[in-house]
């Protein structure tokens, strides 16, 4: 097995309040064959100025500022520079829960054949679908990954696996691309989930109250052509599914008759159900 390096990957615009605190989680690791890759958006603080000290300390450091087309596009941009061969994407509101991640995460590979490892995050702020201080989110099934996203803080990416089966983050989706990027993951490989809490995850920032309209438009088809789903599959046709209307949608479109004789069945049964919890 080759040795492991990881390509952390921080995307910075006017990040000068938090960068130190993130850049100080990453340098103080007791792993230590990493490299920091910073994909700027041309800041106009003195995020830049910032960096640029801590990289005369730290040769693994590589700052790359030009305009971009938001979070994902920096993304995008990281992973075809990166030189490791697992990649992690940390905010730069966000810092690794503690010093020892990246070397627990390092023995954690060499027990495993999955390209994508996860754990948990810390989530720190308020936020609609997590509480201050909370260890979200667990281990995950396939189910639970079509209804809620695992947070990239918590996540380790395969750079092969990405560049050759993958592909890149899609920037049509500005809020909530990691989401189709991990359901693609997912529907190659499911991920191996480490009982740790990775990074602290800052909900203040970018992501932690948005949805995404493109994302929620897409969705349903997306899962289709991704997991080769029929519309009739139980994980999306069924009431729990986040997106259960645009599947009903689509049933009706498919198959008519399917789709009638299915409603009246979940209706005959939901009433059977009533009656049993009266009881």
């Amino acid at each position: 097995m080759n040795p492991i390096m990881f390509s952390i990957i921080i995307p910075t615009f006017n990040s000068s309040n938090t960068i130190n605190m993130c850049l100080e989680s990453v340098l103080n690791q007791t792993f230590s064959n990493f490299e920091i890759i910073i994909i700027d958006g041309v800041s106009d603080d003195n995020t830049l100025e910032l960096i640029n000290i801590y990289q005369k300390e730290h040769s693994n450091i590589k700052i790359y500022s030009e305009a971009d087309n938001g979070i994902y596009d920096a993304m995008n941009k990281g992973i075809k520079l990166a030189k490791g061969n697992w990649l992690f994407f940390l905010g730069s509101d966000d810092t690794f829960f503690n010093f020892d991640i990246l070397n627990q995460i390092n023995d954690f590979i060499g027990e495993t054949s999955k390209k994508v490892i996860y754990g948990n995050v810390k989530i720190i702020g308020n936020t609609t679908w997590a509480k201050n201080n909370e260890i979200y989110a667990g281990r995950f099934n396939t189910k639970k990954i079509l209804n809620q996203n695992i947070c990239h803080q918590a996540i380790f990416y395969n750079l092969q696996f990405v560049n050759e089966t993958i592909g890149s983050y899609n920037t049509s989706y500005k809020k909530s691309a990691d989401w189709d990027f991990n359901l693609k993951c997912w529907a190659k490989q499911e991920f191996e989930f480490i009982n740790i809490t990775v990074a602290n995850y800052s909900v203040e920032g970018f992501s932690g109250n948005i949805g995404d309209e493109n994302l929620s438009k897409d969705f349903v088809n997306n899962i289709i052509e991704y997991f080769n789903f029929s519309v009739f599959n139980p994980l999306i046709n069924n009431y729990d599914f986040v997106y259960y209307r645009d599947v009903l949608i689509k049933q009706k479109e498919s198959n008519v008759l399917r789709y009638y004789f299915g409603r009246i069945t979940k209706l005959i049964l939901k009433k059977i159900s009533n009656l049993f919890k009266k009881k």
